[in-house]
This record gives C-alpha cells, structure tokens and sequence, in this order.
C-alpha cells in the first residue's frame, strides 16, 4: 500500500530566512521613493496589495506578487541547496 502524503522535515532556519526577505520587501517598498501606484504600475500589481505588503497587513504575498515586486525594486533571490 502506498503512503498518502509524505511528510517533509520543519526547518526554521528557512522560515526565517523568508521572513527577513519579505521585511527586505517592506523596507525596500518604504526607501524606494515612489509611491505604491508607481510601483504597481510597473509591477501590474494592485496599489492596495503593495500598502498592505508595505504596512505588515500582508504576510505572506503570493508569488504574482512577490517575483515583479522583486524586480521593480532590484532585489534578488538566491536559491541555496543546504544539504
């Protein structure tokens, strides 16, 4: 019989990791010296969903989100294999 689900290992060193790129987004959002409806002119992304990322009331965006706002504020990922 085959399992249903497979369970994955927690690590906290990668939720933290994640939450100090999205407080980057925050900061960046604040310093970047345009306003939220340049910003999602650029981005294709709603002003309202930029203030509630830059003001905490969105925790977690989604990738639509995330990736033009990474890329309209120059910001990049890395991704690391950490095994």
């Amino acid at each position: 019989m085959r399992p249903v689900a497979t369970v994955t290992r927690f690590r906290p060193r990668t939720l933290t990791t994640a939450e100090r790129m999205i407080e980057e987004v925050r900061e960046r959002i604040f310093s970047d010296g345009r306003g939220y409806r340049e910003i999602a002119t650029q981005t294709k992304v709603a002003a309202s969903t930029i203030a509630n990322l830059a003001n905490g009331k969105t925790r977690w965006p989604r990738p639509t989100t995330l990736f033009p706002l990474l890329t309209a504020l120059r910001l990049h990922i890395e991704l690391v294999d950490d095994k």
